[in-house]
């Protein structure tokens, strides 16, 4: 099934941006310029994009605009899709992770560059979105979680690393381990057990 493919008229419509915002947002590789696709049409030559592709970047472009700089934005877009390898490869990138988690984010750590963060703690961003989506863990929860992430993510590996959480008698305790080598008791009160990696895997299209 080819690509579904949306001109640049129509893009402009259904974004709402101006054809200088657009161009600016290709000069400065926010928006890849192989998305730029010259096509013939009726009227002659005219410019199409892949648009889903396009209309996601857009939207995130919208939602980082107001507290980033452009360059900063560029630095989201580049430095963040990384490769992982899992059985395979897949690529995971800053957009991919709800606004809403990013904050949830900035708020403990206000002092880290979102367009610095590593595949271990996006990956973790996912969990948590996944986690608070299904209504799965409290915020406070999420929040342990992530704060033993940060303080760990130089040590944990992506494709080893098991995350379970423990909830008994209204107190929770996490573990990250590894898949090989975890061993853990009260099976009956374990709440979340899965490998950190499959949150990667499930996000990317």
């Amino acid at each position: 099934m080819s690509e579904e493919l949306v001109s640049k008229k129509d893009l402009l419509q259904l974004t709402g941006i101006s054809y200088g915002q657009l161009y600016r947002w290709k000069r400065k590789n926010i928006i890849p310029e192989e998305w730029f696709m010259k096509k013939s049409s009726f009227t002659g030559q005219e410019t199409f994009f892949p648009k889903k592709q396009i209309l996601d970047r857009i939207e995130k472009i919208k939602e980082l605009k107001d507290d980033q700089s452009l360059d900063d934005i560029a630095r989201v877009f580049s430095i963040n899709e990384e490769i992982v390898s899992d059985r395979g490869h897949a690529t995971l990138s800053l957009e991919q992770v709800p606004k809403q988690v990013l904050q949830i984010y900035q708020t403990l750590f206000p002092n880290n560059k979102l367009e610095h963060l590593g595949t271990v703690q996006l990956s973790s961003l996912l969990c948590v979105n996944d986690w608070l989506s299904k209504g799965t863990l409290t915020i406070d929860e999420v929040t342990q979680f992530l704060n033993l992430v940060e303080t760990h993510k130089k040590e944990i590996k992506l494709d080893e690393a098991i995350v379970i959480y423990i909830r008994k008698f209204g107190m929770g305790n996490w573990i990250i381990g590894n898949r090989h080598e975890t061993f853990v008791d009260q099976k009956d009160s374990i709440l979340i057990n899965v490998a950190l990696s499959s949150y990667l895997n499930k996000s990317v299209k």
